[in-house]
Formats: structure tokens, C-alpha cells, sequence
């Protein structure tokens, strides 16, 4: 009798330890629960989702940046991408549409990750005087590199189109990006000044500095959610002094404002702080707003033989408020619209820029101010993220 029972006291546990494996392989199957909750008072749509992987991989060690998916409430795969950050760790991207006062769920969990198309994309263009050349789904520009006599700025060039389809390579290929073949051109004039927008020193005495062109570059990614790259600049003159800067560039995809960090750096002085604008060239404008950290214009095509025929182009800045370090001057600096205010040196400062067009989806100065307007209200007020393990998940 005591060995029968010992014989079913055994069969017993080696069927408890199995089930408690099986649970064990579910559970870490199950993955991580994500609630993304807007609370504010504007509908969110496609706005993008960062989460840091080694948080990922210590809630489940078997997330990794090889193989990790996000799933919706349904089960399906939502396109997703990991790039790495300027604070040194690997983030997964995906993006969110989230109505006010709700919040929407995912998971995220180890598996085979989908083939996805690219809708952010940019590279170094040598073949055009070292051109940086940028794009999503809706908006496209560049940056001018060193091997460009004029213009020499920080300054941008904004290319418009009317097309989801990726073509900046097409269009350097041709050589002929002046001209509308249907899908948009480059109908925008930077010349001498900023462009479609960036921040620079600013001297206080109505001179606005334009900086330099890149003097190098690192492409960091591209993908289904976000293009991202970081510059640096030799030395400029700004009123007097110098300065060197390092610039990041995001773009992500369903998005017209790319985001740019600037650092300063005082080179042969000390300075704790400077001024700064963050500026964008205006020519024939048609229409102007402004709020306490935005900007948004609208104007006729710049650079065109037939102005009215290419429609116009509508040009948004938003200063991050949390960058802001003293109460910012906003309206015409020097030919450009401008935001004036103070920036510690060596300190990284966020800031947007925003462009559209007539005839590639903004119907009217009107829509634009508020595209811009709830940009700088999103910006200020970011979707809130919480990452769990699942319901029963063991703790590791």
C-alpha cells in the first residue's frame, strides 16, 4: 500500500511540474499587455508608440529586437520597427489612433515579424552635392551638405507631393525635380535664409544666423514607422562668437513635421546659454498664424515660372514647450517667421517643422493653422503608455 501510494504521490507531481511547464511556455507565449490612453480633448491618429526594448526583454526574456511583433485587440500584426535612440537604447516603434478619453490595447510578444513597406525613408545623396534627402507617405525635403557652395545653412528645402509612394530616388534620378510629372516637385526657394525651417543662434540685434551645412552624417534607420539621422556641424559664426551643433532628424510615416534636437556648443568661450530662433523663410504670403509655440503659413509656390499653377505651400513651426527657457518672442524676424528664445548651451532643444500643399491634401491656410494648432496641442500633451505582463504572468 505505502508504495502504490507513493507511486501516485509521484505520478502526481511529475503532472503538476508538467502542467506548471505548460503554463509557464503560455504565459511567456502571452507576451506583454500595452495600453495606450489618449486623455486629452483631440482625437489621436497614427502617432507613434516608443518602447524601450531592454524594458521589453526584462519584463519577458524572450522578447528580443529580432523577433518582437506587436499584435492589436484583434490579433493582428500591426507594423512596427526597431531603431535605435539618442539615449543609447533600442526602441520598438509602432503607431496608435487612439479617440479622446479612450485607450486602445496591444500586445507585444516574441514571433515572426511581417514584411512591411517602407513609409519613412532618407539618405545621403553624393550624386547632388551631398544633398540629405528625406521622406514619408506625405511630405519630403533635404538638407544641404559640404560639398554645396550656396546655399550654406541649417536651413531646409521643402519638396511637395501628392503621392503616398516613396520618390525621391526617382526624382534624383531624373534630374529633373523642378518639373511636376504629376506627383509634386520641388517648387520651394531657400536661397540665403532658413528655408522650410530650423533652429539657429540668433544675435538679438535683428540678425538671424543661418548656420552652416552638415559637415558629416549618420543614417540610423529606415522602415514602416520612422526615418531617423544625426549631423554635425563645424563651427559658424553667430554675432561674434562660434558655435558648433549636432542635429537629429526623425521623420516618421503619416506625419507632415519632422523633428529636429539641436545641441549648440560654444567653441573658444564659455556660455551658458544663447539665443535662438527657430525660423522659416517667408515670400508671397497669402496667410499667417501664430500661438504661443506655433507658427503656421501659407504662401504662393517660391521658386516657380507659374506660381498660380503649382499651387501653394503652407509651412508650420512648433517649439517644444519643455524646450521653451524663456517667454518666447513669436512673429516676423528678418524676413522669416520666427520663434525667439533663450536655449542652454550644450543642451539638446526639440523643435518641429511642418509643410504642405494645394494641391497634396491642404485645402485651405485655414486647415493648415489647425493641422499646425493640434500638432503643437499633441506635442504638449502625449498619448500615455503602460507596459504589463499578462494577467498570471510569472515573475522573472
Amino acid at each position: 500500500m505505502f508504495f502504490y501510494e507513493m507511486r501516485r504521490v509521484a505520478r502526481h507531481i511529475a503532472m503538476a511540474a508538467a502542467v506548471f511547464a505548460a503554463i509557464v511556455s503560455c504565459r511567456c507565449a502571452d507576451g506583454l499587455s500595452v495600453t495606450v490612453t489618449n486623455d486629452s480633448a483631440l482625437e489621436r491618429k497614427f502617432e507613434t508608440v516608443e518602447l524601450q526594448m531592454d524594458v521589453l526583454h526584462e519584463l519577458d526574456s524572450s522578447i528580443s529586437a529580432e523577433n518582437v511583433v506587436v499584435l492589436d485587440s484583434g490579433g493582428a500584426q500591426v507594423p512596427s520597427q526597431v531603431c535605435p535612440c539618442r539615449n543609447g537604447h533600442d526602441m520598438l516603434l509602432f503607431q496608435a489612433s487612439v479617440p479622446c478619453g479612450e485607450s486602445v490595447h496591444y500586445v507585444i510578444k516574441a514571433g515572426v515579424r511581417d514584411s512591411y513597406d517602407t513609409l519613412a525613408y532618407s539618405r545621403h545623396v553624393p550624386e547632388r552635392m551631398d544633398d540629405y534627402a528625406y521622406e514619408n507617405n506625405l511630405v519630403a525635403g533635404r538638407i544641404y551638405g559640404p560639398a554645396l557652395d550656396f546655399p550654406r545653412t541649417l536651413g531646409s528645402d521643402i519638396w511637395v507631393k501628392n503621392t503616398g509612394r516613396l520618390i525621391i530616388d526617382e526624382w534624383f534620378s531624373k534630374g529633373d525635380y523642378h518639373h511636376n510629372y504629376g506627383e509634386g516637385m520641388d517648387c520651394y526657394k531657400v536661397g540665403g535664409t532658413l528655408g522650410g525651417g530650423a533652429l539657429v543662434p540668433y544675435s538679438g540685434s535683428g540678425e538671424l544666423v543661418t548656420g552652416d551645412n552638415w559637415a558629416s552624417f549618420e543614417h540610423v534607420c529606415d522602415g514602416p514607422v520612422r526615418t531617423r539621422a544625426v549631423f554635425t556641424y563645424n563651427a559658424f559664426d553667430a554675432g561674434g562668437a562660434r558655435y558648433s551643433a549636432f542635429r537629429e532628424i526623425e521623420l516618421d510615416a503619416n506625419t507632415r513635421f519632422v523633428k529636429s534636437v539641436t545641441t549648440f556648443c560654444p567653441v573658444g568661450h564659455d556660455a551658458d546659454s544663447l539665443e535662438v530662433v527657430l525660423g522659416a523663410a517667408m515670400h508671397d504670403a497669402v496667410a499667417y498664424m501664430e500661438g504661443y509655440n506655433w507658427i503656421a503659413f501659407t504662401e504662393k509656390a517660391s521658386d516657380s515660372s507659374d506660381p498660380d499653377a503649382d499651387g501653394n505651400i503652407s509651412v508650420g513651426l512648433v517649439y517644444d514647450t519643455g524646450s521653451i527657457a524663456s517667454e518666447p518672442f513669436v512673429g516676423k524676424v528678418a524676413g522669416h517667421a520666427g520663434i525667439v528664445t533663450m536655449a542652454a548651451a550644450n543642451v539638446p532643444v526639440t523643435v518641429w517643422t511642418g509643410s504642405g500643399w494645394s494641391l497634396g491634401g491642404i485645402s485651405s491656410p485655414d486647415e493648415w493653422e489647425r493641422i499646425v494648432r493640434d500638432f503643437a496641442y499633441a506635442a504638449e500633451n502625449p498619448l500615455k503608455v503602460s507596459v504589463r505582463r499578462q494577467s498570471g504572468m510569472i515573475s522573472r
